[in-house]
């Protein structure tokens, strides 16, 4: 596969298409699958149980090297392009997490934003959750 620096407009939506109704991405510098949409929007933390399932959600370095990494960056749509794709992240920090916050990847106009401290009854029709699972060969 080209780089995408090297791609016209024309290949690079064919690659978003090509997964787009695909529903898992495999990640191998990662050894992982994420799910490439985002999903259950408008709901909060505590609405979606997220605490018994947190580590089925990406880390905060994951998120970095899959938004530096212009092929994932541009199918899971946190290129800066969409703003309609944030979703919740594990919460890096053992101050936070002890006082209740939530964590949080949003990517748009071009910036990408980690909040650590919300609370988790935070919600909007952007934010929602991708999954994660360890890839099975």
């Amino acid at each position: 596969m080209k780089e995408l620096s090297q791609m016209s407009n024309k290949e690079l939506i064919e690659l978003v298409e090509e997964f787009k109704n695909k529903e898992w991405l495999y990640i191998k510098e990662l050894a992982i699958d994420v799910e490439v949409k985002v999903h259950d929007k408008n709901k909060s933390w505590k609405e979606l149980k997220l605490s018994r399932r947190e580590d089925e959600l990406l880390t905060i370095e994951e998120c970095i090297i899959l938004a530096n990494n212009k092929k994932y960056s541009k199918i899971l749509k946190i290129d800066g392009s969409s703003s309609e794709d944030d979703f919740f992240i594990q919460q890096p920090f053992d101050l936070n997490r002890n006082k209740g916050y939530v964590a949080r990847f949003d990517a748009d106009s071009g910036r990408v934003v980690l909040f650590c401290g919300r609370g988790p009854q935070s919600s909007n029709p952007a934010l929602g959750v991708r999954f994660k699972r360890k890839h099975k060969d």
